[in-house]
């Protein structure tokens, strides 16, 4: 994908911990150009809601700083919070980029910043998270974004669920997708866990239409959406969204998430799986 912006003169710590999972042997470069491209999109978020600077930054989840280390390069001035259930990826995030560690919480309704955020990076977490966990998070990241604040978000929209459709291999293997796809089919929005993963740990694939994000957005009238980017960061499409007390009325109602939409086409998945 062509960059949207020149950062090739930022100098950038391109020290890896042995411990990132993020970084395929393979093709190692991928790991940095995922990076960069989140900051290309962090700084195309500043010129839609007209935010020449983000001092207070928080990226959640860090991991061992794919992002981070970007936002440190271009953001030099920040003060940048890194978060992430991993403590060893946030304890490197504060020894190589001079990031405040917060350690993360199974529930974000446990963690109590004592102040707001300019600006919330979130890549790939919701994406892994059941219906009320998505919506608990999002409740999280508009309390935790200051007035005139913006919050980036990654999604698994439309992209993921036409290549399972289409028979894709080597993407999320460790589901029920016959299931994924009809709920997807009929509300907009689906939930499998992996198959290893524990009721208590509940992480999965999470996949939303648009149309389902901005039905949500529903809940929050001091939210504006700002841009919805469709493959942005890899397959996952890209959320900007801009925090204004009160700037809309709630004249819609807010949805009921776990109502179904109407059925999809009779036969489809039928057709789809053989069925």
């Amino acid at each position: 994908m062509k960059p949207l912006y020149d950062f090739s003169s930022l100098s950038v710590n391109r020290t890896l911990s042995p411990r990132d999972g993020m970084v395929a042997p393979d093709v190692p470069e991928q790991y940095f150009d995922l990076g960069r491209r989140a900051l290309e999109l962090i700084h195309f978020s500043a010129e839609l809601c007209d935010k020449p600077h983000y001092p207070d930054i928080l990226d959640l989840p860090c991991g061992h700083g794919r992002v981070l280390r970007w936002l440190r390069a271009h953001y030099g001035y920040a003060k940048i919070t890194a978060c992430d259930l991993d403590r060893d990826g946030v304890d490197f995030c504060a020894k190589e980029f001079g990031a405040r560690p917060v350690y993360s919480e199974p529930d974000l309704r446990k963690l109590d910043f004592t102040a707001q955020f300019d600006l919330i990076w979130v890549g790939s977490l919701v994406t892994h998270l059941s219906q009320a966990r998505w919506l608990a998070t999002l409740d999280c990241l508009v309390k935790w974004t200051r007035e005139c604040g913006v919050i980036v978000f990654t999604t698994q929209g439309r992209t993921v669920t036409s290549l399972l459709a289409r028979g894709q291999k080597n993407i999320a293997e460790n589901i029920d997708k016959p299931a994924l796809l009809e709920e997807f089919s009929r509300t907009g929005f689906a939930y499998q866990r992996y198959f290893e993963s524990t009721a208590e740990a509940d992480y999965g694939l999470a996949v939303t239409s648009p149309e389902w994000i901005m039905r949500t957005l529903q809940r929050y009238p001091d939210v504006i959406m700002r841009a919805y980017l469709e493959e942005a960061w890899g397959m996952q499409d890209v959320v900007i969204l801009y925090k204004k007390a009160g700037h809309y009325e709630p004249l819609l109602g807010v949805p009921e998430m776990n109502h179904a939409a109407p059925a999809a086409k009779p036969g489809f998945l039928d057709r789809l799986f053989g069925r």
